[in-house]
């Protein structure tokens, strides 16, 4: 955004000489009212390139207007409090004095602009937003700031201010007290940008204004996107609810209500109802299923479904699968709204920067726009959760010892010591004594005595066996939680993968911890790949700290470009809604289209069955 520093001058005012006098006194007394206020704003007020429009033709005013002294006495009386009320934060409030200040209380909203903002709804249902707004109340705003006397022009002239400060607090996730947008990061825009911006957008485009504090993050362009097609399907009517039958569905079963599974698959886009169509015409081939049979290629479409919801990929049609299959469009459309406000109120994730979406059981690496790494995860159980939160990658650790967390000792290892001491050498662990440091013989300790655990720390040496595998990626906070390796690597091949103890283990550890010793100056890559494959326990920490963002969100896009809509591994989320009719059990034809009949057989032409 170009701004300059120069003040400049506006257009003088056809007014007598006194309003003239009374007016600057005035614009010297509000100045002063919020001096205090501004003094804490450490970069200096901006101002837009070029002057001012004050000039009451262009700004839509019949000449000889007094609107400029009906919004003087408003600022200065200090009525901005009862026009905006709870609508604006009080620092975007002094930044809508200061822009009015700034303009010697010419009105800022031109009739250009303002006509702009019946764009408002459309523009914020595309972010999934409600702009608190109705048409008819835009409509009416904008028509009063062109029509009746001047203190009822100055009112509406406010009244857009505050609606455009409404929906950029919306869109960015927040406007903070200070009047800049509220971000997770510290590079939010100051109070004069918020001046500078509301400026721009009264006399220019105020929805492209508002749509440039949306969120840069990629996955909130990809919902975004996703949000119209899901629109789309509900346009269409959405889809109908299978009926639960006595037995689950499996492949190659016979089942009335297949037909019904068909069309639901085929309604969300997941079979595309003329497959190959092109190459069977071709071959004068023509292809048809059974209408009641539980097929193979369905049951595949079925396993893609259970894919993006994060089920056990069978092709079994269980009490799961069918709650997913049978959740409305409505309530996908709500998920995808509620994951857009998370990216919305995180709007800058970093330049740099880890994501973790604990339920779709992925972690990806991100530069900028680009994912660089995207690999499989292992999360907690339900019952040791891992938490969502952000924080920085401070260093990494190869060839780690596991200090285990007391908390864990209780609940995995203590009944086992009891059981038999044997099993801490066996499995590579060593007992210290806490308040001594010493190491302590397990077949000493008296491991039904009250208080023991937390009395020892029990350390399992580095090596292929250590629970931690080759390396940790730590990132201190209050959870105890970080990334890692893991020995049991086949875990990895299961569809459903919440089994760790909180900490998120890695599919491909190395390779997320080369992506960022790559990206930090005073880490040489070789000289940790070295290191790990020494053996060495040794400590890595990087200059340059990383993000590292653990989610729970409700729908996300794949690297693949699906929307996945996880299962609710921890039961945070809404409660789905369910379709409200039912598809009923049917046997219709199929269309001429979906039959494939081998016509090159030299017997004649032969009906074949896709099973």
């Amino acid at each position: 955004m170009t701004t300059s520093n120069q003040i400049n001058k506006p257009a003088p005012r056809k007014s007598s000489l006194k309003i003239v006098a009374v007016s600057a006194i005035a614009m010297t007394t509000a100045l002063m009212s919020f001096a205090s206020v501004t003094a804490q704003v450490h970069a200096p007020v901006k101002r837009v390139d070029g002057p001012a429009v004050t000039v009451p033709e262009l700004l839509g005013e019949p000449k000889g207007s007094d609107i400029a002294l009906a919004l003087e006495a408003s600022i200065v009386d200090d009525q901005i409090d009862e026009t905006f009320g709870n609508k604006v934060s009080p620092g975007a409030k002094s930044a809508a004095r200061q822009a009015y200040a700034q303009g010697v209380f010419a009105p800022l909203w031109t009739r250009k602009a303002a006509e702009r903002l019946m764009q408002a709804n459309p523009t914020c249902k595309e972010n999934g937003l409600d702009s608190g707004y109705t048409d008819a109340q835009l409509r009416e705003a904008i028509d009063n700031r062109f029509s009746g006397t001047a203190e009822q022009r100055a009112l509406a002239d406010l009244r857009l201010t505050e609606t455009w400060l409404v929906l950029a607090s919306k869109m960015s996730g927040g406007l903070s007290d200070e009047g800049g947008m509220v971000s997770s990061t510290d590079d939010r825009p100051t109070r004069s940008d918020l001046i500078v911006a509301l400026s721009k957008a009264s006399q220019t485009d105020p929805i492209k204004s508002m749509e440039e504090y949306a969120s840069m993050a990629p996955q909130y362009g990809e919902l975004k996107t996703a949000l119209k097609r899901y629109r789309q399907h509900a346009d269409n009517g959405g889809w109908m609810r299978i009926r639960e039958g006595d037995e689950m569905l499996e492949p190659g079963m016979d089942d009335p209500r297949v037909p019904a599974l068909r069309k639901r698959l085929a309604a969300e886009g997941y079979i595309d109802p003329t497959p190959f169509r092109w190459l069977f015409a071709s071959l004068r081939i023509d292809l048809v299923e059974e209408p009641t049979v539980y097929g193979e290629m369905l049951a595949q479409q079925v396993k893609s479904f259970q894919a993006a919801y994060g089920l056990e990929q069978d092709g079994v049609l269980g009490p799961a699968t069918m709650a997913a299959l049978n959740e409305s469009v409505e309530s996908k459309i709500d998920r995808i709204e509620r994951a857009m406000d998370y990216w919305r109120e995180n709007a800058n994730p970093g330049e740099r920067y880890i994501w973790v979406n604990i339920p779709s059981y992925r972690a990806e690496a991100w530069t900028g726009d680009r994912r660089d790494v995207s690999m499989k995860t292992i999360v907690g159980k339900s019952r040791t959760p891992s938490n969502a939160f952000s924080d920085e990658i401070e260093y990494i650790v190869v060839n780690p010892k596991w200090f285990l967390p007391v908390s864990l000792f209780k609940r995995q290892k203590l009944h086992k010591l009891q059981n038999d001491p044997g099993y801490a050498a066996r499995n590579k662990y060593d007992i210290y004594d806490r308040s001594t440091g010493a190491k302590v013989d397990p077949y000493t300790i008296d491991w039904s005595e009250p208080g023991v655990a937390n009395q020892i720390q029990m350390v399992q040496s580095a090596g292929p066996h250590n629970a931690l595998g080759q390396l940790k990626i730590i990132f201190p906070n209050k959870h105890s939680i970080y990334l890692h390796d893991t020995p049991d690597h086949s875990l990895f091949d299961l569809d459903v993968r919440a089994l760790s103890s909180g900490c998120i283990r890695l599919d491909d550890p190395v390779a997320m911890a080369n992506w960022l010793t790559d990206g930090d100056t005073s880490v040489s890559t070789t000289v940790f790949n070295a290191t790990l494959a020494s053996g060495e326990r040794e400590r890595f920490y990087l200059d340059q700290h990383v993000n590292v963002h653990l989610t729970y969100l409700p729908a996300v896009v794949s690297p693949e470009g699906q929307v996945e809509f996880p299962a609710d591994i921890y039961q945070e989320f809404k409660k789905p809604t369910l379709a409200q009719e039912t598809y009923p059990d049917n046997s219709e034809p199929i269309e001429d289209n979906e039959r494939y009949v081998d016509m090159n057989d030299n017997n004649g032409p032969r009906t074949k069955v896709l099973h």
